[in-house]
């Protein structure tokens, strides 16, 4: 018996390749149990919260045939997990489990917790966790998408919780970066991806004179109203605090131009007294422009040359509109 829970962990498959940082997230979140003689570890329709990883003796694993008989379908043996299955995909135990002969189980996670809770407080983890599940799974199943289906409650609430911030429901800045680097990774030889960001030059005055929460709900008003200006979520982001970012695949410096004013527009048109009880206040904003490959030979370089031209915007006055060329950094 090991009875130390990392050295169990990275020992098996599922989390071998999981970080020290990673590792001591669901080390905190695990704890041993000792079992007897064929007591049950879980029975069908037991919810499926946790996972198992013997640390010592032999976990049976018995289902009912057609005619209601009980059979030995899986046998675990020391270093071995299971229960995996069914926790990642949310399903209800279809099978029952024992303990042949006595032992000890390390179970993830421990106590009233469940995998759910591990997700929203440690979303990251959770994130890497599944993608090493899916490795594991698709290495001895074939089809392993008809066990995990992209539409299961599970791989959703990951994905909100991965991907979307939120205060505004957009998609996040981890879902900015992933979606810009595979943009460019499908880029056509010659075709541009276009990238704007937009920043209210004014924002820090609706924080000061109306308070966080007002300021708050603006952003969530801007969010909501520029999706449906746009049409969808799919390709807008919340960078970082009140700048928000667009993708535009195969968009030049016309398109990108267009785009600015469209949104430039619109921004500054909108009424928000129903939030500030104001009907005066119009917001000013700022927008940076760039395109790949001239602006930017990946995803990184062309943030690092887009991102700063909203502030820079500001600094001129506001209601600007700047490519990377017409930034001089004084």
């Amino acid at each position: 018996m090991t009875s130390d829970p990392k050295r169990l962990l990275k020992s098996t498959a599922l989390f071998s390749s999981s970080s020290d940082e990673d590792l001591a997230v669901i080390d905190s979140h695990s704890g041993f149990l000792e079992f007897s003689d064929n007591e049950l570890v879980f029975s069908p329709g037991d919810d499926s919260a946790r996972l198992y990883i013997v640390e010592d003796g032999e976990v049976v694993i018995r289902k009912d045939d057609d005619e209601g008989q009980p059979v030995d379908i899986a046998r675990f043996l020391s270093g071995d997990t299971f229960g995996e299955l069914d926790m990642f995909t949310g399903e209800l135990r279809n099978a029952s489990a024992a303990v042949s002969g006595g032992g000890s189980l390390l179970v993830f996670p421990k106590g009233d917790n469940s995998f759910n809770d591990i997700l929203k407080d440690h979303p990251q983890v959770s994130a890497r966790l599944l993608h090493a599940f899916l490795v594991q799974v698709s290495a001895r199943i074939r089809g392993v998408n008809s066990l995990v289906k992209e539409n299961s409650p599970l791989v959703q609430e990951l994905k909100r919780q991965v991907y979307v911030d939120k205060l505004t429901g957009l998609n996040n800045k981890t879902s900015f970066e992933e979606t810009l680097a595979r943009a460019f990774s499908s880029r056509d030889t010659g075709n541009s991806t276009g990238l704007l960001m937009y920043k209210p030059d004014n924002f820090k005055e609706i924080n000061d004179n109306y308070g966080h929460e007002a300021g708050d709900k603006v952003l969530r008003f801007i969010a909501d109203d520029l999706c449906e200006l746009m049409g969808n979520r799919d390709m807008l982001f919340r960078y970082m605090g009140n700048e928000n970012a667009l993708i535009l695949p195969g968009a030049g410096r016309v398109e990108l131009l267009k785009q600015a004013e469209k949104i430039g527009n619109h921004l500054r048109s909108l009424n928000l007294r129903e939030i500030l009880g104001d009907d005066t206040f119009r917001l000013s904003v700022s927008f940076g422009l760039g395109m790949a490959p001239e602006h930017g030979s990946d995803a990184v370089s062309l943030i690092e040359a887009v991102h700063p031209l909203t502030l820079e915007g500001r600094r001129r006055g506001g209601n600007c509109c700047l490519f990377p060329e017409d930034f001089i950094d004084i």
